[in-house]
């Protein structure tokens, strides 16, 4: 009903109906309608893209399929950016700072990066002479990360494993089974995993790590809110209309 003015969860949603309904790994974006200026000087980027790649978008059809694009969670930080670790701040993606509720919004992600990178900075400058200012309370869930059942085959953890369970099992539509089976592979891949020595192997081990957290939260929210939709519980609760707060 929204059309283009429709929100990225509901976007992403109709693509995937879509593509489940003709067996297709994309959808098409027709913006042959435009202008061919138009389209080169709004678009310059995604032009020049799709033309490296043999596709002239003034003239074709654009192919589309949805993609994790941005993490609306995070470490848990106050309005300063301020994490529970004396002098450790997280900001941007990696930070939960409760500018985006269920569904990010669009350059929520620029105020995220900017507003909150300021004030670490004024933050670590003035030391404890700065006062945090008072902020609403938020209601949050608390729960710790516990041991799960070991299901009988569990692949071997790589990358493109940790992409394609998430994608599978954690994606766009999710429940309680799949969320279930991805939940008990995690836990036995965070408990596998050696120690980590280098890039790749301190990627994989964070990569298991948020997954299971993200998997493990949308396993105990019991609604569809936002970006979050559970097929066996499709309507939003005003139980679940809190922050989820998971700790090891």
């Amino acid at each position: 009903p929204e059309g283009d003015l429709a929100p990225r969860d509901v976007v992403a949603r109709s693509i995937l109906y879509e593509m489940k309904k003709n067996g297709s790994d994309r959808v098409f974006i027709d913006i042959t309608h435009l202008p061919p200026r138009v389209i080169t000087t709004r678009f310059p980027h995604i032009y020049r893209f799709c033309l490296d790649h043999g596709l002239d978008i003034t003239k074709g059809l654009i192919p589309v399929a949805p993609a994790a694009h941005y993490m609306m969670g995070g470490i848990k930080v106050n309005s300063w950016g301020e994490t529970n670790i004396a002098g450790l701040f997280a900001c941007g993606e990696t930070a939960c700072t409760g500018v985006h509720g269920a569904n990010r919004l669009a350059s929520n992600s620029l105020l995220e990066a900017a507003v909150f990178s300021k004030r670490i900075v004024e933050k670590t400058r003035r030391g404890a002479k700065t006062e945090a200012p008072a902020v609403s309370k938020v209601v949050e869930v608390h729960r710790s990360l516990s041991d799960r059942q070991v299901p009988q085959v569990v692949p071997v953890p790589s990358l493109s494993a940790v992409q394609q369970l998430q994608w599978d099992k954690v994606g766009i539509i999710r429940n309680k089974e799949g969320l279930t089976q991805a939940a008990d592979i995690l836990a036995v891949w965070q408990r596998s995993l050696p120690q980590p020595t280098d890039r790749p192997s301190c990627e994989l081990s964070n990569l298991v790590l948020t997954g299971r957290l993200v998997t493990e939260a949308a396993l105990l929210r019991e609604e569809s809110r936002g970006a979050h939709s559970r097929s066996d519980f499709p309507q939003s609760s005003p139980r679940w209309q809190c922050h989820i707060v998971l700790t090891q």
